[in-house]
Order: structure tokens, then C-alpha cells, then sequence
């Protein structure tokens, strides 16, 4: 019994340290400009879902865990198309701590929450 509850809240610590913290995130949101191409509500300023460079799509209410793949992606030029210029001189400093922290952040910008469109379910 005790070894069961010793591993179980050992299992929320590790879950709750790979959350990042939505005050920096907001901070960080505001420091690196991502509103330029995705609007201070992370609803983007892409219409009828034409992205181009400084138009980029909605991110309010996306998995966090996705935007710290994708982010990591861009940074390790993984994901490198015609419209991530800006974003890989934008985030190219970041730490994986800060990229959580702004994935965290973002994801709270909506009570909708949907997946990315390269987000496996």
C-alpha cells in the first residue's frame, strides 16, 4: 500500500514538471512578439486559413505538448517551410523551459481546445 501511494505521487511530480508556468509563458509571449503574426488573443491574423509571412494561424487553445514539439521543430530546423523565417529568428534562443512556459500560456487563451493539424491523436 505504501509503495503504491509513494508511486503514484511520484507520478504527479514528474507529470506536473513538464507543465510550464502561463505567468512567464505570458511574459515570454510579450518578449519574443508572437502577437506581430498571431495577435495578443493567439487567434491569428491568417484569413480563411491563408497563412503567410507575419500572418500566422489561431494558436489560441492548442495542445501545449504540440507547441512544444512544433517550436522545438522549428528551432532544430525540422520544420522549416516559407512562412517559419520569422518564427526560427523569433525562437531560435529559446530554452525548453521557456518554449513550455509559452506553449503553457497559450493554451490558455481559449477555452476551445483543438489539436494541430499535424498533431497525432
Amino acid at each position: 500500500m505504501m509503495k503504491s501511494l509513494l508511486m503514484a505521487s511520484l507520478l504527479l511530480l514528474s507529470v506536473n514538471s513538464f507543465a510550464g508556468d502561463i505567468a512567464k509563458g505570458k511574459k515570454l509571449f510579450k518578449k519574443v512578439n508572437c502577437a506581430l503574426c498571431h495577435n495578443a488573443d493567439g487567434m491569428g491574423k491568417a484569413k480563411n486559413g491563408k497563412i503567410a509571412l507575419l500572418k500566422g494561424p489561431q494558436i489560441a487553445g492548442l495542445d501545449a505538448a504540440y507547441i512544444v514539439e512544433q517550436v522545438t521543430a522549428i528551432q532544430g530546423k525540422k520544420r522549416k517551410t516559407k512562412n517559419t523565417s520569422m518564427m526560427m529568428a523569433k525562437v531560435k534562443k529559446l530554452k525548453p523551459a521557456e518554449i513550455k512556459d509559452i506553449a503553457a500560456y497559450v493554451n490558455s487563451l481559449s477555452k476551445t481546445r483543438f489539436v494541430g493539424m499535424l498533431q497525432k491523436k
